[in-house]
């Protein structure tokens, strides 16, 4: 089993707090996926589903060629330790390339950080990549 630790150095940065906007980009070369790792602040005063409204209203801005399932309940992590989240899928095209996505979202416990998870590939994602999804969906942990 291979494990991705997505923070793996200490900076020290002063007295100033930046907003955390960190990405991550995995590729899996055999399957032609990628795993997207992304966090973004979110307001105190929103919450999950707002926080992911916000984000899906700025996609389709920028894309009009986009279907986006409606979002639905999701468990992240494991069954003794799941953190509810959020799914949909998408579908859109760059140039005449259709691309799927598979999209899982929830806060970052303890803060008010917005977590999103990326699953995509350039074609039709087949049953082994659908259960690749699910089980990095479920094996997650936080630290």
């Amino acid at each position: 089993m291979t494990e991705y630790l997505t923070h793996d150095l200490t900076l020290n940065l002063g007295e100033e707090v930046p907003e955390d906007l960190t990405l991550n980009m995995l590729r899996f070369p055999a399957r032609d996926t990628t795993l997207v790792v992304a966090r973004s602040p979110v307001a105190n005063d929103k919450s999950l589903d707002e926080a992911i409204d916000d984000q899906l209203r700025i996609l389709r801005k920028k894309s009009r060629a986009m279907t986006i399932t409606p979002t639905r309940i999701t468990r992240l992590g494991s069954d003794e330790d799941p953190i509810e989240g959020r799914e949909m899928a998408i579908e859109f095209r760059v140039g005449d390339k259709p691309n799927f996505q598979l999209q899982a979202a929830c806060l970052i416990p303890g803060q008010h950080r917005l977590l999103v998870l990326n699953y995509s590939k350039p074609s039709s994602l087949s049953s082994n990549d659908i259960e690749h999804w699910r089980a990095i969906k479920q094996q997650l942990r936080f630290t």
